[in-house]
């Protein structure tokens, strides 16, 4: 998914950049300086790293990392104070689910029908679902003056919406007793922050059209502070790769 988010946003670029080329396209300082506003919708992957446990709420957490693949969609606007320099805002609903996978030796032994100790080791799988509704700002700058190549920052605060997980266990030795599984467990993540902080850095370029402008953009984000405030996942953050494609109209 996250090489199919990176050829889709180099795709609409190229285009977007052979139609301004071969149509001269030119936008007007009336549309530009005028206040934007519009949709947008993406591809999120999203980097689970740091203490990520596969048990929630285990002592014996069983850390491991991993991804997901998610969209992204909301609301945004924005106004040129120069052709150099735009400030935005946005809000976004935001998903950051994940799979986590991982094998552990447990800390206990069973006995085989003789009576031999064996260890036990089990393949751990857990799917998190995170939503938040996220608001954030944003300024771009234009090198070589707007609209056009542009360089992003901004940062977010989003408020969580939903924190669940599913987890499986599956025994995969001693071989004798490979393939047993442990009862599923699901429910809320304890602990979970109800805020995320977040910065971004990213890059894009505007397409004019009749009506407004087509911005693909590419961005990467990072989480500042952790998904649960608990010992068991003491460095739990989610970073996201996201190649968005705004839509914005000038508003008189």
């Amino acid at each position: 998914m996250k090489r199919f988010s990176l050829l889709l946003f180099l795709a609409l670029t190229l285009a977007g950049l052979q139609a301004v080329q071969a149509q001269g396209l030119r936008v007007g300082d009336r549309a530009w300086y005028t206040v934007r506003g519009g949709l947008f919708l993406g591809l999120n992957q999203s980097f689970h790293n740091g203490s990520v446990p596969l048990l929630p709420s285990a002592e014996n957490a069983f850390y491991a990392d991993g991804n997901g693949s998610n969209f992204i969609f909301g609301v945004h606007g924005e106004k040129a104070l120069t052709r150099f320099v735009v400030l935005g805002l946005r809000l976004t609903f935001d998903q950051m689910s994940g799979a986590i996978e991982g094998r552990y030796t447990e800390p206990f032994r069973i006995a085989d029908p003789q009576g031999t100790p064996w260890e036990v080791v089990r393949d751990h799988s857990v799917d998190y679902t995170l939503q938040y509704l996220t608001l954030g700002g944003y300024g771009k700058m234009y090198p070589m003056g707007g609209p056009g190549l542009f360089l992003s920052g901004g940062l977010s605060v989003g408020a969580l919406m939903k924190h669940d997980y599913a987890h499986t266990a599956t025994l995969v030795e001693p071989e004798w007793a490979s393939g047993s599984a442990a009862p599923e467990q699901s429910g809320a993540i304890d602990n979970a922050n109800g805020v995320r902080y977040a910065a971004s850095i990213g890059l894009g370029y505007d397409l004019y059209f009749r009506y407004g402008f087509l911005t693909p953009q590419i961005m990467y984000e990072f989480g500042l502070n952790n998904v649960v405030d608990a010992k068991y996942g003491d460095s739990w953050k989610i970073n996201n790769l996201r190649a968005v494609v705004d839509l914005t109209f000038p508003i008189p």
